[in-house]
């Protein structure tokens, strides 16, 4: 399962594959129009689907009797376009819960939908997108002061993946001190999340939980005990935040906060802590709902609404220098204590 986005990686490995065949552009369904039997038919589908499966049931009744009471009341009346419909239906439900990972959306036509299944397998379609994009890492420099840098956009969920982590991170293996750029990373894979933060510690480490309404469930993500490459468990760390940080992206911010294993510094991030997936509604929208939340094992909170606080608070644009200065500082003392130690 992974955490969702409500950007152009909406759902993520699992919830991307389904959405390459449900969901279209806004160019693809702007001529789609809605009568008030169809409006009444999605909210009170919406309601049923957030009361069984939404992580907060007191909140999904809320949210249920909220757009109900919107609709009875006229508020939806004079929407036609369904593209407007499903903006209005996931500000309210929003406005609600608070919640960013809930987001109605415009399913593609059926005749589309089933072209895309003829012609595609989406399956490898997004794996070949995500091999172009090498995994989500745009960029691995050693900088000034023996830092290393690597800007990356998201977690991807694809098990080849871990290839280009690990020939990554050997890059970058013998620096004395690294900053992380997620200034523009959208979340993704909590288990590849765990994979890279696992490289940064020595001992066995609770990093996350994510508890399941379905089931009743809690699933711990703790370091992994075998890796490929060389740990790191004392070089100092730097992530860079923003606005746009989000999801799986503030785990790994918090993670590594919330040990005192690196040093958070830009921007409080997009604030989204609940994972889950699409569920369609009816032929024409689908809602993504989160059925889970993260916990944890220091704070036993999570970053949802607030969004991961900095260590050191300044704007995005100015983070990077921010961060560089800090990090050739803190090298020079790693580097001074290794040669200490080796004499």
């Amino acid at each position: 399962m992974f955490y969702s986005i409500p950007h152009f990686r909406l759902f993520k490995l699992i919830s991307v594959l389904l959405s390459t065949v449900m969901f279209s552009s806004i160019a693809q369904s702007k001529n789609l129009e809605i009568n008030a039997e169809q409006r009444k038919e999605v909210v009170e589908s919406i309601s049923q689907i957030i009361i069984e499966n939404y992580v907060f049931p007191e909140v999904a009744a809320q949210n249920a009797t909220y757009i109900q009471k919107q609709l009875n009341t006229g508020e939806y009346s004079k929407i036609i376009d369904a593209d407007k419909f499903a903006t209005k239906l996931t500000l309210d439900l929003q406005h609600i819960n608070h919640d960013k990972h809930m987001e109605v959306r415009v399913n593609k036509p059926k005749k589309a939908q089933l072209e895309q299944v003829k012609t595609n397998n989406p399956h490898l379609e997004y794996l070949k997108q995500e091999q172009t994009e090498n995994y989500g890492f745009k960029k691995i420099e050693i900088l000034d002061g023996n830092v290393g840098y690597v800007d990356f956009r998201y977690f991807s969920g694809f098990d080849s993946a871990k290839e280009t982590v690990d020939g990554v991170l050997k890059i970058i293996k013998n620096t004395d001190a690294i900053i992380f750029d997620l200034r523009k990373n959208d979340g993704g894979s909590p288990e590849m999340v765990q994979y890279i933060c696992s490289y940064f510690f020595g001992e066995k480490t609770h990093l996350n939980s994510l508890y399941w309404r379905k089931g009743n469930r809690t699933q711990e993500f703790w370091t992994l005990d075998e890796l490929p490459g060389k740990r790191m468990p004392d070089v100092p760390l730097f992530v860079l935040t923003s606005k746009y940080t989000f999801s799986g992206a503030e785990e790994f911010a918090y993670n590594l906060k919330t040990r005192k294993r690196a040093v958070i510094v830009g921007e409080s991030t997009g604030g989204g802590a609940n994972p889950g997936g699409p569920i369609e509604i009816n032929k024409y929208f689908s809602i993504n709902v989160p059925t889970g939340r993260a916990i944890n094992p220091i704070t036993q909170t999570n970053w949802e609404g607030t969004g991961v606080i900095p260590n050191i608070e300044t704007t995005a644009i100015n983070a990077f220098n921010k961060a560089h200065a800090l990090a050739m500082s803190s090298a020079e003392t790693y580097r001074n204590a290794k040669e200490q130690k080796a004499r």
